[in-house]
C-alpha cells in the first residue's frame, strides 16, 4: 500500500498540512484547532489506523473526534 502523506489516513481526504505542502509548521490549521485527548486518539479502533500512519488527520476528522468525546464526556457526568 501506497503512503500519501497529504491524505488523512481515517478518511482519505486531503489533510492540508502545511508542512506537506511546503509551509512553515506555524502556517497549519493544527496550531488553532482544539484537539480530543490522547486517550480518544489512543483508542484500540483508532490507534492502529493513526499510529501506524505517516501522515496527518485531517481537520474535519479531528472535530468529529472531538464532539464524540465530548459526547462521552457528558455521559459520563448524566
Amino acid at each position: 500500500m501506497t503512503i500519501d502523506a497529504t491524505h488523512c489516513p481515517l478518511c482519505q481526504s486531503k489533510n492540508r498540512c502545511a508542512v506537506e505542502q511546503g509551509e512553515s509548521i506555524e502556517q497549519c490549521w493544527c496550531l488553532s484547532q482544539p484537539f480530543p485527548a490522547k486517550t480518544v486518539l489512543d483508542s484500540e479502533k483508532l490507534a492502529n489506523r493513526i499510529l501506524d500512519a505517516e501522515s496527518c488527520l485531517c481537520q474535519a476528522c479531528i472535530k468529529k473526534l472531538k464532539e464524540q468525546e465530548e459526547r462521552q464526556l457528558y455521559k459520563q457526568v448524566d
